[in-house]
């Protein structure tokens, strides 16, 4: 049958199609078959269609294909499609469209997608969609993705999804990511996202957060991090934080930080804190912070710095603040020495000073031309009373007593 024939067969004609027919129809006579005739033909002759068939049919033709002509289509037939009949198909149509038939569309087809489609795509058919096939689609068709569709795409389709992409997207649909999803995300998508996005985001997403995606984020981001995002996140991906994100930042967001996440942060982000972010800090994260850190804060900040931890009196954070070992007030890395230098018993250096003292004391009183009585300090406590009748002879340090002379 020439092509000829099949436009001037009337579309009623088609009713009696069926899939042998269809099989054994030449692909140059879809070019002269009307979209009359597509609406006319039993969904079971689409079994026989194939590639060449689907390459060879006006987009037009598209327009009056019900679903359940789709639904009965080989999955290979998708090969023959391009964008303009994507366009020209009803968005219905993606609704019998199983997994199948997407893994074998070209994905130079996806240029004919549209927001309509997309919301009408089973989630499942997401997970067949190679990376391609998202670098080809418009931006605006992800305006009818939701979150299950996010939720069922594989996490290397991020990677060729350009920023536009991003903005048209609905902040709901972020209720689907994961972190393999993020960390696969090119870091200049983070330019589109807008703070309902975050909120929508599940906080284990941030898991997937690196420096780079940070230092790309839009501060207004920040706005509606939580606490849970921000614990999720890892210290590393601080490192891309600055005064203008820290500023945007919740106060009750800081109560996720630890000390690891303000190690890594660059002092200048400091700029951007207020008192109120600082007293939402918990105690032990103060250990990660440096003396540039506190030198960068703004005027009063460091006044509303939390308690410190009891666990070592504070002085950890204390130390780690100004560059020294725990319990090293001279900064030589060194602990102090003992009192006195003296080691063991910890009295002795105590004995040792208040015995001087009393020296001193006692010298002071007696006069500058006194003699030394060279008593040791603790003799006091030893010796005995001097108007006690059994003490033994004369003391040591004391001068003789004169000798008797006779009365004349």
């Amino acid at each position: 049958m020439p092509p000829e024939m099949m436009e001037h067969m009337p579309p009623e004609a088609m009713q009696g199609m069926d899939a042998d027919m269809m099989s054994a129809m030449p692909p140059e006579m879809m070019a002269n078959m009307p979209p009359e005739m597509m609406e006319h033909m039993p969904p079971e002759a689409m079994q026989g269609m194939d590639a060449d068939m689907m390459a060879a049919m006006p987009p037009e033709m598209m327009a009056n294909m019900p679903p359940e002509m789709m639904a009965n289509m080989p999955p290979e037939a998708m090969q023959g499609m391009d964008a303009d009949m994507m366009a020209a198909m009803p968005p219905e149509m993606m609704a019998n469209m199983p997994p199948e038939m997407m893994a074998n569309m070209p994905p130079e087809a996806m240029g004919g997608m549209g927001p309509e489609m997309m919301a009408a795509m089973p989630p499942e058919m997401m997970a067949n969609m190679p990376p391609e096939m998202m670098e080809h689609m418009p931006p605006e068709a992800m305006q009818g993705m939701d979150a299950d569709m996010m939720a069922a795409m594989p996490p290397e389709m991020m990677a060729n999804m350009p920023p536009e992409m991003m903005a048209n997207m609905p902040p709901e649909v972020m209720q689907g990511m994961d972190a393999d999803m993020m960390s696969a995300m090119p870091p200049e998508m983070m330019a589109n996202m807008n703070p309902e996005m975050m909120a929508n985001m599940p906080p284990e997403v941030m898991q997937g957060m690196d420096a780079d995606m940070m230092s790309a984020m839009p501060p207004e981001m920040m706005a509606n991090i939580s606490p849970e995002m921000m614990a999720n996140m890892p210290p590393e991906a601080m490192q891309g934080m600055d005064a203008d994100m820290m500023a945007m930042m919740p106060p009750e967001a800081m109560q996720g930080m630890d000390a690891d996440m303000m190690a890594n942060m660059p002092p200048e982000a400091m700029q951007g804190m207020d008192a109120d972010m600082m007293s939402m800090m918990p105690p032990d994260a103060m250990q990660g912070m440096d003396a540039d850190m506190m030198a960068a804060a703004p005027p009063g900040v460091m006044d509303a710095a939390p308690a410190p931890s009891m666990d070592d009196g504070g002085m950890g954070a204390m130390d780690a603040a100004f560059g020294g070992a725990p319990g090293d007030l001279d900064g030589d890395g060194m602990p102090p020495p003992p009192p006195g230098g003296m080691e063991g018993d910890p009295m002795s250096g105590l004995d040792a000073a208040l015995g001087g003292a009393m020296d001193q004391t006692m010298d002071q009183g007696a006069g500058a031309g006194a003699p030394d009585m060279g008593m040791p300090p603790d003799a006091g406590a030893e010796a005995p009373m001097m108007d006690d009748p059994g003490a033994g002879g004369s003391e040591p340090d004391m001068p003789p007593p004169p000798p008797d002379e006779p009365i004349v």
